[in-house]
């Protein structure tokens, strides 16, 4: 699991219209209601475990900011259970 956090540096609110992961093994959760100027968000971004090795994704941001996705990445490398 791992959480943006981002400020809305723009003179609108934000809204995220649509946030997609770029696979079912990684599952974004993120703000409902418009984000006020000056105000902060999070996007947090849960990745399944149980998949071993290592990984990277990516979650695109449809927002009302701009007419291109924002795109975040996450990686990272899962250990099989007693490896570590």
């Amino acid at each position: 699991t791992y959480e943006f956090v981002f400020t809305n540096n723009g003179t609108e609110p934000l809204i995220l219209n649509n946030v997609r992961s770029s696979c079912g093994c990684t599952v974004p959760e993120w703000p409902q209601e418009p984000i006020p100027a000056g105000m902060e968000g999070k996007i947090k971004v849960i990745y399944n475990t149980d998949i071993t090795g290592a990984f990277s994704k990516s979650i695109s941001l449809y927002t009302n900011a701009t007419e291109e996705p924002v795109v975040l990445i996450i990686r990272g490398k899962v250990e099989e259970a007693g490896t570590l």
